[in-house]
């Protein structure tokens, strides 16, 4: 995977991780975790003889910051309201499933966009997918915040439009299958009104979103 990954079991371990986003974070929480994810990160929890509250309040803190969050697989044993739960290989997936505590805040945009043609006809070439090999995610998403504070954050962007090219860099496309390639679209999809300078807050969402499919269009070419 393109993306950098972390596996942390300890606090100890939280506190090492470098200051680097989007990252995959990987969770076997031995004892309550205090984590600073980031919205473009993706945070995935087993359990590892943990206590459920434990990935509960990770999950808390996902939402708080409109991070993806999974709760993947139980483990062998569970502790649940005190309750200690030896879970068979075979059930500690579909268990994870049934706490039904996962997070994923963008799928109901990305749910919107798969249905329309136009958003859904663009996707990473093998140009674009070498281009993020070889500079690294880190650098594409310092690029997005580029490119979106230069062409889109502005009250009146210049061109407003037409300022987002359909080929040539790996964020163009995505803001073209995102809605987030004008302000008009950015208001059509996003509800992100015209007229004014887009906040901080807002640029983050939008590289969130971007930087989301990237990921995505990245999971699917690996999945291949």
């Amino acid at each position: 995977m393109i993306y950098p990954s972390f596996t942390c079991c300890t606090q100890a371990d939280i506190d090492q991780l470098p200051d680097l986003h989007p990252m995959l974070l990987y969770l076997y929480p031995k004892e309550p975790l205090t984590i600073q994810p980031s919205a473009t990160d993706h945070v995935f929890c087993t359990g590892c003889h943990s206590r459920f509250e434990w990935i509960r309040d990770l999950r808390v803190q996902c939402v708080q910051t409109h991070t993806d969050f999974t709760f993947v697989r139980t483990g062998s044993v569970l502790i649940v309201n005190g309750r200690l739960y030896h879970i068979p290989a075979d059930q500690q997936i579909p268990q994870a499933r049934k706490a039904g505590i996962d997070y994923h805040p963008l799928d109901p945009l990305f749910e919107r966009l798969s249905r329309s043609a136009f958003r859904s006809r663009f996707h990473l070439g093998s140009k674009e997918t070498a281009y993020i090999q070889a500079k690294g995610i880190e650098t594409i998403q310092r690029h997005a915040y580029d490119l979106i504070g230069r062409r889109l954050a502005p009250a009146e962007p210049e061109h407003d439009g037409k300022q987002t090219p359909m080929r040539g860099h790996p964020v163009f496309i995505a803001q073209h299958a995102t809605g987030t390639c004008c302000r008009s679209c950015l208001y059509k999809w996003h509800h992100i009104a015209k007229g004014s300078a887009l906040s901080a807050a807002q640029q983050d969402y939008v590289i969130a979103v971007l930087m989301e499919w990237i990921y995505r269009e990245l999971k699917k070419k690996q999945e291949r």
